[in-house]
């Protein structure tokens, strides 16, 4: 359920206001407002900046601003991993170093224990744990920001115990947060990919995003 999804007027105390930067469109900072800071929050909070190797898990709407915050701004070194190559030549366009299919054993073996973070933006049914984990290095740390239905299962003791693995949550961000992250995104370059619908062809969109064809954000306008 959406809550003013559709209002053109808004009635709240003043510090959750900001303004949008004047170099950044409004069909480009309303993609930011959940999806950007999603990500970027994270990988702020935990410190990704150059000499960190980031596995960004899910090619989508997160997943394509997480790639390019932790690459184009922070300096990282950016793997982006995916259940299928489908999506290979979007990440690579948008700044990933490497690409991994999460299927596949040649990957899982030859990265083993060489990422400093993994942030998860897709996860689904029968979650390839051992891929994951077999992924981090020593103090490695795995940020979950998407949501699963089902509770969290099979996920074996010991790689966290061993290897000191953390496994953290993380949510949107504050208002100074939301600010920074626009500053930053206009500094750096970091911008989303739309695709643009009128406002009367709201349900081609949805139709369209549960087909799975939004590349990467879909932006309704008047």
């Amino acid at each position: 359920m959406s809550y003013g999804g559709y209002a053109d007027r808004w009635r709240g105390h003043h510090r959750f206001t900001f303004k949008v930067p004047e170099k950044m469109t409004n069909e480009d900072a309303a993609t930011f407002f959940c999806a950007g800071v999603t990500t970027y929050n994270p990988l702020k909070t935990h410190n990704v900046g150059p000499g960190s190797k980031v596995g960004i898990v899910g090619i989508g709407g997160l997943g394509h601003f997480g790639i390019q915050f932790a690459k184009v701004a922070l300096g990282a070194e950016v793997y982006a991993i995916s259940s299928s190559d489908r999506k290979k030549e979007d990440a690579k366009a948008l700044g990933a170093h490497h690409y991994l299919v999460s299927s596949g054993t040649a990957d899982m073996k030859k990265h083993t224990k060489t990422l400093t973070h993994i942030l998860c933006t897709s996860f689904g049914t029968d979650f390839p744990w051992a891929f994951y984990l077999s992924l981090l290095r020593t103090n490695g740390k795995f940020i979950l920001v998407g949501l699963p239905e089902a509770p969290i299962s099979g996920i074996r003791a010991g790689p966290l115990v061993s290897r000191q693995i953390s496994i953290v949550g993380s949510i949107i961000g504050s208002p100074r947060t939301i600010r920074e992250m626009l500053e930053f995104a206009v500094e750096k370059g970091v911008k989303p990919w739309i695709q643009k619908y009128p406002m009367a062809d709201v349900n081609v969109a949805l139709k369209a995003m549960h087909e799975g064809k939004a590349r990467y954000r879909f932006v309704l306008e008047n």
